[in-house]
């Protein structure tokens, strides 16, 4: 089936604050626990490698999976509060996006359906990209909760779509994963792993990229 709708993944793909918010969790961290340096490189390398992972989740690994401590909800709830404001100064700037995935947005909305499932928090999600004026560009702008799995099954559900004509581009193997268990074709991009992992679909550059070929070959590589 030929591809009709593109999700891109939002941090890592089409804006890049990773850095900003493993800082942002660096510091959140050392104000509530006594965590040392190993505990904070063990939850760095974590967050990195897991860009498709929600704060939610990320911060009860921390917790439960780094320092074996237990976390309440109504707690981890409160630690993404405080996570969000540390981090809101620095957020909204538009040196964050990625110039060249704009510009192919920009060339090619009207070709295809596109639609963002992102990791970061929803509500923080839809008044960023306001203020990044991408709105006019994607039929939705999807957040957590849910995980992105979910996201994107209930992207199927409302809007009618066959996983055969659709690709998620992500960063991340939990992007990867998330893919998979919709059994949506996969493109990885930004991540030297996943070039290893997928070098038949893994976009290097975005100039002149057959994304319809790319997507075929993807089709038949992982399923």
């Amino acid at each position: 089936m030929a591809l009709k709708i593109v999700v891109w993944d939002f941090d890592g793909v089409v804006f890049d604050s990773m850095h900003l918010k493993g800082e942002g969790f660096k510091v959140l961290f050392q104000r509530h626990t006594k965590a040392d340096e190993r505990a904070l490189k063990a939850f760095e390398d974590y967050h990195y490698a897991n860009g498709g992972v929600s704060r939610f989740d990320k911060i009860a690994h921390f917790y439960t999976k780094i320092l074996k401590k237990s976390i309440e909800a109504d707690t981890i709830n409160a630690l993404v509060e405080e996570f969000g404001q540390i981090i809101a100064k620095d957020l909204f700037s538009r040196e964050h996006l990625n110039a060249e995935v704009l510009d192919f947005i920009k060339a090619n909305h009207k070709k295809y359906i596109f639609h963002i499932a992102s990791a970061a928090l929803h509500s923080e999600l839809q008044v960023l990209c306001e203020f990044l004026g991408l709105l006019p560009y994607f039929k939705s702008i999807e957040g957590a909760p849910p995980a992105k799995a979910k996201i994107l099954a209930n992207m199927c559900a409302n809007y009618g779509y066959a996983p055969s004509e659709m690709v998620l581009i992500g960063d991340s193997r939990s992007d990867h994963e998330s893919a998979q268990a919709n059994k949506i074709p996969f493109l990885g991009y930004n991540n030297p792993v996943l070039q290893n992992l997928l070098p038949k679909a893994y976009i290097n550059h975005f100039a002149r990229l057959d994304l319809d070929a790319l997507t075929r070959q993807a089709c038949l590589d992982q399923f």
